[in-house]
């Protein structure tokens, strides 16, 4: 059907598509009829239908009516009375189609003639022309419409219902809910087993929690019963036709519905008399709904199973042609027909809203009385029903004559009213009733605002003038005045003291003493003529306003007490606490004042915010290159810059950097000058430091931009680098180069510290500003040699003590001050002078690990932190900004240490994702 629907020109372009042609090529294509799966295609195909069909509406009516009516998008079902109709029905409904491109194919009917008209291959395969009036011609298999098994032969519903009962191992929650969905049943042919089925599965669901787990054997009893009682199906037929041979004189609808504390279901018959008084009942259609978890009383859910039969009998009327005369609902619940009877709107909510949509589609002489034991639908809500004969052909009594149907007694009419159901007449009298709530407002100038439009509203009442329709058009909303305010605030502070002091002002207002718990006995309270409740302290008879000599009253730990301290605090631009007390004190005598601004303070969202500090995490243990001993010096390094220097070359100034390679085990370094904060000139700062003291094993740096380019151009060097034998060595050893997080100085406190020392020295002995370079490298060498000279351990008195470590006795091991051990005669003979360098060196590792190691052990004092999280909102402190423009952004990652600890986050930004410290980011507080 899609295929033939062609899409508008200007609609194609958004059904383009990329086709790989078997040579290779990438061809593009646009669709230009509708595609499945586009959600807009079943509407337009069904426009399109029923536009063609009007336009032959004039030609063909019927079938013009039949196609728009009979259709279920690409499915024809129509029944007619004369075969003759029907095959000209068939025949139209086939022209008008195919003028709009539309070919009906599989066409299949009960009666061959009805398809006489149209072209043999056109009907359904394994069909071909049914005629039921020739011996031997048989129906090979049963026809699916719409889902169902339909025998055109005899014109009746069979079922294929093919589930077994699973193994004790599968006999799960998923297994049999996965079986009682593959009955497929809409019109409830069925609805009493699929109800028990239904049933079975909630007792299921509250025994077992998991889907997988199997069942208890208790269960396996009634669900073996209920497979064996659904597999007999197969052999039943219910035909498909109503069966109306003769011309009828009444079509009546009976609905019957019932309930119980398993389910509640409902059932439709037509019932057709006849002019000779015979009648006749046709299954039409059912519903059923299992009970809720939430128990409900039987009433309720007599009346849920009335509510049901009522859409039932709605649907039914709206897609059935021919009307019914008469229609008929029966219930066997007395107290449901009470209620139908009377008033809904004395009932409570539930009842009364289910009463007025039946009262909307109903009559109440609609109505009717069944014995439970009469009641079809009594067979769809219990778990022994065994047999489907009634439920198909519809109860006895309705064959036959009316006067002969159940009747109620005169003790049945008259059913007493469920008074739980009932609404409470008792008027209730509400005392000191609180029409606006502190708690539902965020701050006290919005609750102020509220209650001010309220006294408003009741002074414009009083206006005759303002009622006036005309008045209101033209002024609209009117502005609030200074009155109303004034009103409104009185009118909350009252409520907050009679909210806090009820007993004292029954008190004073019957004359009496205060209570000696009271806690306004030091305040000495009276109630003044503006009906507040007032302090009159010791300063009655000073020169002041009159709210500083007797003060209103207040609990601070009131929710519109707290407001009103909020106010102040923002007023005083969340300001110093002692300044919020002094302000309210002009005015108020609350109780716990001090506590309460303090309270507020803590629980300002701004305040917090401002005064947010990043949480410094416990100090991390010293990293694996920290701790290599008994390694060559810059095995492992920590680089950085200083600068810039000015030097003097020829009678220019330029700008010259220094580079300073710090080994990580023993604090040594090396200085070299940099030309520039290029790639390239760190490349070559890197490999001089090669070729004097050995290729590194690794390099730590912070973000610079001339390491960062470094870093990346370090592979395209190696090229460079493996034309000298020392080059060659560091190129089969390749360089790893770590970065630490940007703005965090303290990760690289190895050099940073190193750093300072060599601009504290040549800040004392660099006196020109500008020296020649030469000069500069000289100074920077002898600094050099200096710094490496600084003792690692302590630094004895003794002289006859082994003297202090320095980094200096692992560079110049020859020249060292430390004993050289003893030799003996034999390595003097053999000259094997190496042996007593290695020994050396192995003397200088070994008090490096006694002496100086421990010195490393001691930790800063612990702390607990609370570690950043993904999706938390920070600042990113800056030292060099304003706290007020500190970017802020959320945590989208974080890296925690081997301890757990977080030390590092990034953080995404308006800028981008950055990543920082975690000691350089406060968490902001976004809570209610």
């Amino acid at each position: 059907m899609f295929p033939q629907i062609r899409v508008r020109e200007d609609d194609r372009d958004c059904l383009r598509y990329l086709w790989f042609s078997p040579e290779g090529h990438l061809k593009e294509f646009r669709m230009s009829s509708l595609i499945f799966g586009a959600s807009a295609s079943p509407f337009t195909a069904i426009y399109i239908k029923n536009r063609n069909a009007k336009d032959f509406q004039d030609q063909y009516p019927e079938a013009a009516k039949s196609i728009i009516q009979d259709h279920y998008m690409d499915d024809f079902l129509g029944s007619l009375d004369c075969p003759e109709e029907a095959a000209r029905l068939a025949a139209d409904v086939l022209h008008v189609h195919a003028q709009c491109g539309f070919e009906m194919r599989s066409w299949v009917s009960n009666v061959p003639e009805a398809l006489k008209y149209i072209p043999a291959h056109l009907h359904k395969e394994g069909t071909g022309n049914i005629d039921l009036n020739l011996d031997g011609a048989q129906v090979k298999s049963d026809v699916r419409v719409l889902g169902l098994h339909w025998n055109p032969q005899d014109d009746t519903f069979n079922f294929k219902v093919d589930v077994d009962p699973p193994l004790p191992s599968k006999f799960t929650k998923r297994q049999v809910l996965r079986d009682l969905m593959r009955i497929y049943d809409p019109l409830g042919f069925l609805q009493p087993k699929v109800t028990k089925g239904k049933i079975l599965f909630q007792r299921t669901w509250r025994l077992v929690d998991s889907w997988d787990v199997p069942l208890p054997c208790s269960e396996r009893a009634q669900w073996d019963e209920w497979y064996r009682d659904i597999k007999s199906v197969n052999a039943c037929k219910v035909p498909r036709a109503y069966k109306v041979l003769s011309t009828f004189v009444t079509q009546e609808l009976h609905v019957f519905t019932d309930a119980s504390e398993l389910a509640n279901a409902c059932v439709a018959y037509w019932r057709f008399v006849f002019k000779d008084g015979t009648t006749h009942l046709a299954f039409i259609a059912s519903k059923s709904r299992v009970a809720p978890l939430k128990p409900a009383s039987i009433p309720r859910l007599e009346l849920q199973a009335a509510l049901l039969g009522v859409r039932l009998a709605q649907t039914i009327c709206a897609e059935h042609r021919g009307h019914a005369s008469r229609r008929v609902f029966w219930s066997d619940s007395k107290t449901v027909l009470a209620w139908i009877r009377s008033d809904s709107r004395k009932y409570k909510a539930f009842v009364s809203h289910r009463l007025g949509e039946i009262a909307e589609q109903t009559q109440a002489n609609e109505w009717c009385w069944v014995p439970t034991a009469l009641n079809v639908a009594d067979d769809a809500t219990r778990l022994n029903c065994t047999s489907s004969e009634r439920w198909w052909h519809g109860p006895s009594f309705l064959r036959e004559q009316e006067e002969d149907w159940p009747q109620p007694n005169a003790t049945q009419n008259n059913c007493p009213e469920n008074e739980s159901e009932l609404r409470p007449r008792e008027k209730v009298q509400l005392v000191n009733y609180i029409f606006l709530s502190a708690e539902r407002f965020s701050n006290w100038r919005r609750l102020l605002r509220v209650a001010a439009r309220v006294f408003q509203f009741t002074r414009l009442l009083r206006d005759k003038e303002a009622r006036s329709a005309d008045t209101l058009r033209a002024y609209g909303l009117r502005p609030l005045l200074a009155c109303d305010v004034r009103n409104a605030e009185g009118f909350l502070l009252k409520q907050a003291q009679r909210d806090a002091f009820a007993e004292e002002l029954t008190c004073i207002q019957l004359g009496k003493d205060l209570p000696k718990r009271s806690r306004l006995r030091n305040l000495d309270p009276r109630l003044a003529e503006d009906g507040f409740l007032r302090a009159c302290g010791r300063i009655s008879t000073v020169a002041a306003a009159p709210d500083v000599r007797n003060p209103i009253i207040l609990d601070g730990r009131h929710p519109t007490v707290r407001l009103l301290i909020t106010d102040h605090h923002v007023k005083a631009m969340h300001g110093h606490n002692e300044t919020v007390v002094n302000q309210l004190r002009q005015k108020y005598a609350i109780l716990h004042l001090r506590p309460t601004v303090r309270y507020i303070a803590a629980k300002c969202h701004s305040c917090r915010n401002r005064k947010a500090q990043p949480a410094t995490p416990p100090t991390g243990d010293l990293p694996e290159e920290r701790l290599q001993h008994h390694h060559q010096p810059f095995s492992f390094v920590g680089l950085d810059y200083f600068g810039p220097l000015e030097v003097t070359v020829k009678r220019s100034r330029e700008k010259r950097y220094v580079a300073l390679f710090t080994c990580l085990v023993t604090l040594a370094i090396h200085l070299e000058v940099v030309g520039s904060l290029t790639a390239d000139s760190a490349i070559m700062a890197l490999r001089r430091l090669i070729a004097r003291r050995g290729c590194p094993t690794k390099i730590v740096s912070d973000n610079g931009t001339a390491f960062t380019g470094a870093s990346r151009l370090l592979k395209e060097a190696w090229m460079e680098i493996e034309h000298t034998k020392v080059m060659e060595f560091a190129a089969s050893n390749q360089i790893e180069w770590q970065f630490i997080p940007p703005a965090a100085p303290s990760m690289g406190g190895a050099w940073e510290r190193l750093v300072r020392s060599v601009k504290r020295c040549l800040s004392v002995v660099l006196r020109e500003k500008a020296p020649k370079e030469e000069i500069l490298i000289t100074l920077l060498a002898e600094i050099e040699y200096l710094i490496n000279s600084r003792p690692l351990t302590h630094v004895p008195v003794a002289h006859e003590d082994e003297p202090a470590l320095t980094p200096n006795h692992f560079l110049l091991r020859a020249n060292a001050t430390l004993p050289t051990p003893e030799s003996s005669d034999r390595d003097l003979i053999c000259r094997l002078g190496w042996k007593k360098a290695v020994r050396l060196a192995d003397e200088f590792w070994t008090r490096w690990v006694k002496e100086y190691l421990p010195n490393l052990v001691p930790r800063g004092p612990s702390r607990e932190t609370n570690n950043v999280k993904v999706g938390d909102i920070v600042f990113i402190c800056d030292g060099n900004l304003p706290r007020g423009v500190w970017p802020r952004g959320r945590v989208v990652q974080v890296f925690p240490g081997k301890d757990g600890v977080v030390r590092v986050a990034d953080v995404r930004t308006s800028a981008g994702v950055l990543r920082r410290p975690a000691r350089k980011l406060a968490k902001l507080d976004l809570s209610p």
